[in-house]
Parts: structure tokens; C-alpha cells; sequence
């Protein structure tokens, strides 16, 4: 039976009611949560096997930020916004299962490179086709809950991250102790077969299966608010300009939550291999459970302070729910990037559970003001601005370790500079964002009363 049973073609202009019943509803967010999660493992599992990588290509720390962080976050960010346009437009369940069959070619590419320019072109291939998973399940959830219940059911989607990131270590740790013995023997057009792209295949059949999955059994709800209006580029960049002041402040404050979750993403199991002296494989089966044991309180703290919100307050409630976790996340990334091992794995812990409840809810801001037929656009646009200069943090990361410290074994001190200065950025940015946000639902109540708008800033 389909996920969702609503005719395709159908529309519902109530922003207030629900769509299907409760089953066919979260049925469709754990959908889309596995797509999350899948596409997460193919962009994660690089993390793991990092040395190999570089031994087998030749290549140093900046080059591996490269890869994690801005070649393919810009990449992402920027092919998000012609992918916004197909989620606006066509069936969102058919464009999402064609692009997990394109990331998928490109992470088996990925196992059979023998340069790094080979290996950008693969990682370029991914993350073309990945860009369209948030925007296309943020839309899809828009219509299917209300705008004050939204938020719970982002931050459930959202837990793709966490879960895909522990789910590529744990099967990362599981499948290098199998392949590890077929090390150095003949493979076809290998040649010699090294555990690394022993990984890379294995993850891609991983994403193909899930494709089938979701081309059989989940279907498009119907799409709110379809007007002619809000399909108007035009209208679409007078109503980003109308909102601007909200928007810039909060992409600043999101600029600082994915530097930080970049940079996290990107380097932690290499602390605990290279720094720490930990084997790759229980780094693996460590570190992947705590990313999804970690996530399960640190969004459902977000779920909750989500549904407390009320409808006329979501946006700033929300806000500040934020600026509290980035608060309380800074002093963890300093005992992650300095502390002894067991600290450093305490601090983990405790800064994935942090980051997970403020992550969970990044791209809910955009969905709360934005019309149906602009939800896409605008979270593509906005994650342009946000994301692209965001993806430098494990570049940055690895800049300094490799040409500052000179010291691979000075990784901590290069994440602690990094992750701590944009931490202490953040809660500035947030509380600007979240001041933005009060005068925008204060303006947007006047003119539901009736009353006239003010201006929340002088011309």
C-alpha cells in the first residue's frame, strides 16, 4: 500500500488542516527520512577511511577538506537551486527517485578512481543529485502538517543527518573487518583491490535498493496554496526582497550551525584514528551508534520545543530555541578538540546531541514564511547563501593543519580554532536573527488584525 493516497493532482488551499490520516502522514516522514539517511552514507563514508585515501591518491589534509567541505558543499548548494524549480513544478517522488539512481552511479564511480581529479568529478556527480532531498521533503512535509506543527515533523526528517552519519560508521566499521582480508588481491578494473573502494560499492547497491523502495510505495500528496501568483518568478524575488531583513540575519546564524556541522562531519573519526590512536574500525562501531543514539534526545528536544510553539509565535520561538542549543553547544567543541580521548568521546557525545536539536530545526525558518509554490525556491536560495561559504570549515580545518601547525597530529588545535570561533559567531548572529523574526511575526499579526503595517525598520 502507498505511503500517501492523495490524488496527485489534487489541491487544498487550508494551511490549518491535516493531510490523510496520521499513519499515511508520518509514514510519508519516515520516507523520506530513509532517503536522508542514505544519502547521508554515501557522503559520509569518506570520513572513515581518510588515510587510505590519501596514501592511495597522494594526497594531504586540504585536499580532503576539499572533498568534504567546499567543492562538494558549493556544489550542493548551488545545484539546489536549479533542482528548486523541479520541486516547484513536477511530481517531487519521481524527481527524488531519479536523482537516488544518479548519486548512486556516482558513488560507485567513486570506488574505481585512481586521481583526485576523478574523485571531485565523482563527489561532484553526488552531490548534484543530493541537493534536491531537503528541498523536496521540506515541500512535501509544508503539505502534509500544519504551519505550527511543521517544525515536529522537520526535526524527525532531519535526524537523517545523525543517522546517516552513524549509520555510515557502523556499517563503514563493519565492512572494513570483512573486506579487510581481500586487501592486495586482483579485482576487476581495480587491479588491486583496496578496502576504501570496497566501500564505495557497497554504499551505492545500498542506495539503489532504496530507490526501488520509494518508487513503489510512496506517492505526491497534494500540493496548499496553488496560485498563479505564487509561481511568478517575479513575485517570488519581491517577496525575498520583502523579507530580507529576516532572511540575511538568519542565514548568518545558519551560516555558523553548518560550519560547525561541516567541520564536524568531516573530521571527528579522524581525531580519534590519528590523533588518538584509535583502529578505523572501532571508531566505527563507537563513534556510528552515538551519532544515532545522540540524535533521538537531541531532536526530540527540538520536537518538543517545537510543539509548544504557538501558531502566531512559531518563527521566533523557534529562533530562540536555537540560539539556547548553539549556546550550550560552544564549550563542548573546545573538550572535543583538546580533551584527552575519553573526553574527546564524552564531548562528542555531548556536541552531536546539542547539534543535533539545533540542525533539526535549520530549515524550518524558511517553510514558516514562505508560500507553498515558494518553499523550494526559498530554501534553495537561502541555503545558497548559507551553506556555500559554510563548506569551508573543513577546508579550513585542514589548511591549517596541514600549512599553519605543519603537524598532522595538530588536527584538535585546528577544529577547536575553527569550530569555537564560529560557535561564539553564532550566538550573535542568532540573537539578531531572532530579533528579525519577532518584528516579522509582530508586522504579519497587525496585518492580520486589520490594522496597518509598520515598518519594522526605517526606509
Amino acid at each position: 500500500m502507498a505511503l500517501i493516497l492523495n490524488d496527485p493532482g489534487g489541491v487544498t488551499n487550508d494551511d490549518s488542516e491535516l493531510v490523510g490520516t496520521a499513519m499515511s502522514r508520518w509514514g510519508t516522514v519516515l520516507a523520506l527520512l530513509l532517503v536522508y539517511i542514505v544519502s547521508y552514507i554515501d557522503r559520509q563514508v569518506l570520513t572513515i577511511v581518510v588515510d587510505p585515501i590519501k596514501t592511495s591518491l597522494n594526497i594531504g589534509d586540504t585536499e580532503i577538506g576539499l572533498l568534504q567541505g567546499v567543492l562538494f558543499g558549493i556544489v550542493l548548494t548551488v545545484a539546489a537551486v536549479p533542482m528548486s524549480y523541479l520541486i516547484d513544478k513536477f511530481n517531487r517522488v519521481r524527481v527524488l527517485v531519479s536523482c537516488i539512481i544518479l548519486w548512486s552511479l556516482a558513488t560507485l564511480s567513486c570506488a574505481f578512481v585512481t586521481t583526485f581529479t576523478e574523485l571531485v568529478i565523482g563527489r561532484i556527480g553526488l552531490a548534484i543529485a543530493e541537493a534536491v532531498v531537503p528541498m523536496a521533503a521540506m515541500s512535501v512535509i509544508g503539505d502534509l502538517f500544519p504551519r505550527h506543527k511543521v517544525g515536529r515533523a522537520a526535526a524527525v526528517f532531519m535526524n537523517g543527518t545523525y543517522f546517516g552519519n552513524g549509520a555510515a560508521m557502523m556499517l563503514s566499521g563493519w565492512m572494513i573487518a570483512w573486506l579487510t582480508p581481500m586487501q592486495g588481491q586482483p579485482f576487476p578494473i581495480i587491479g588491486t583491490f583496496e578496502v576504501w573502494r570496497g566501500l564505495f560499492i557497497g554504499m551505492a547497491c545500498l542506495s539503489i535498493v532504496v530507490a526501488f523502495i520509494i518508487l513503489l510505495f510512496l506517492k505526491e500528496p497534494a500540493r496548499r496554496e496553488l496560485t498563479k501568483e505564487t509561481v511568478d518568478s517575479e513575485l517570488f524575488w519581491a517577496f525575498f526582497w520583502k523579507r530580507r531583513r529576516f532572511i540575511l540575519s538568519y542565514c548568518l546564524f545558519a551560516f555558523c550551525i553548518a560550519t560547525v556541522g561541516y567541520s564536524l562531519y568531516a573530521w571527528p573519526a579522524t581525531l580519534l584514528i590519528r590523533v588518538h590512536g584509535m583502529p578505523a574500525a572501532n571508531v566505527g562501531i563507537i563513534v556510528g551508534p552515538m551519532f544515532i543514539i545522540t540524535s533521538i534526545p537531541g531532536t526530540a528536544l527540538a520536537a518538543w520545543f517545537g510543539s509548544r510553539c504557538t501558531p502566531e509565535r512559531a518563527l521566533q520561538q523557534l529562533m530562540l530555541m536555537m540560539l539556547c542549543f548553539i549556546i550550550i553547544l560552544c564549550p563542548l567543541v573546545l573538550m572535543l578538540s583538546l580533551g584527552s580521548k575519553p573526553v574527546a568521546i564524552v564531548a562528542l557525545g555531548g556536541v552531536l546531541l546539542m547539534y543535533a536539536a539545533t540542525h533539526a530545526a535549520i530549515l524550518t525558518p524558511m517553510q514558516l514564511i514562505a508560500p507553498n509554490r515558494m518553499r523550494g525556491r526559498l530554501a534553495a536560495v537561502s541555503s545558497l547563501i548559507f551553506a556555500t561559504p559554510a563548506s569551508m570549515g573543513p577546508v579550513a580545518v585542514g589548511y591549517l593543519t596541514d600549512h599553519v601547525f605543519q603537524d598532522p597530529m595538530a588536527l584538535g588545535k585546528a577544529m577547536a580554532i575553527v569550530l569555537g570561533g564560529v560557535g561564539v559567531a553564532g550566538i550573535f548572529a542568532g540573537l539578531l536573527a531572532r530579533r528579525e523574526a519577532t518584528l516579522l511575526e509582530r508586522e504579519t499579526e497587525l496585518q492580520g488584525a486589520g490594522a496597518p503595517a509598520q515598518a519594522p525598520h526605517p526606509a
